[in-house]
């Protein structure tokens, strides 16, 4: 014990005299930075609630999966809709995705008739999809597809879709929306080839939109 405590007190008296002598000082590592100090609060803002939609349905279309690998005699989603016309507004939607980029591609170039001639085309485009999606599920309703199906299976192949579906049909309204007070603000003059965020931030907005549906298509239409 007596060893023990002349070893401890021996360190203890090392240390000290060290760090007083600043051997063990850290060095000054300057300001400490936020690491997305160069990106836009904004655009920053904008990648994390489309993160957060990537979790959002991402857990609906894993759940569904789940189901139709798990439950057996699901109904087939070639047996229901309308392929023909479901790849046709796939490729209505993914242009709409094309003239957005080339709307924000205008105003960089402080084209701001041609960016008002591109969203004006993706409203189109746009709307043109919803007006589809209607139309086809009034037509899978009429058909018996749907909540009062008397098959439970059919019964819950028609929640998962309508809700699933009608999740996206919801945010693609909303960028609807969205576009036309961007129209609005174009022709106001509002944006120019040095300041344009809220173009560039809808666009991302839009090709989220795109890019879900590719997911859900092939999911509903084609499995």
């Amino acid at each position: 014990m007596g060893v023990g405590g002349v070893i401890a007190i021996y360190t203890l008296f090392s240390w000290a005299r060290d760090d007083l002598a600043g051997r063990f000082s850290v060095p000054d590592q300057g300001e400490e930075r936020w690491p997305f100090s160069a990106i836009p609060k904004v655009k920053l803002g904008m990648w994390v609630f489309l993160s957060s939609e990537v979790i959002l349905f991402g857990t609906f279309i894993g759940a569904y999966i789940f189901i139709i690998e798990s439950v057996s005699g699901f109904p087939m989603g070639t047996s229901i809709h309308d392929i023909p016309l479901g790849t046709a507004n796939t490729l209505i939607l993914v242009s709409s995705g094309f003239t957005m980029a080339m709307a924000v591609l205008s105003i960089k170039k402080g084209d701001q008739r041609a960016l008002l001639v591109w969203l004006a085309a993706s409203f189109m485009l746009g709307s043109t999809f919803m007006g589809i999606k209607i139309s086809e599920w009034s037509n899978l309703a009429a058909s018996g597809f749907s909540l009062a199906s008397p098959t439970p299976l059919n019964q819950l192949a028609a929640s998962a879709y309508y809700f699933i579906v009608g999740l996206h049909g919801a945010h693609v309204t909303a960028g609807l929306l969205v576009m036309v007070v961007l129209m609005k603000k174009t022709l106001s003059g509002a944006y120019t080839k040095e300041s344009h965020a809220a173009i560039e931030n809808f666009a991302l907005y839009w090709a989220f939109v795109d890019l879900v549906w590719c997911f859900l298509f092939p999911l509903f239409y084609l499995l």
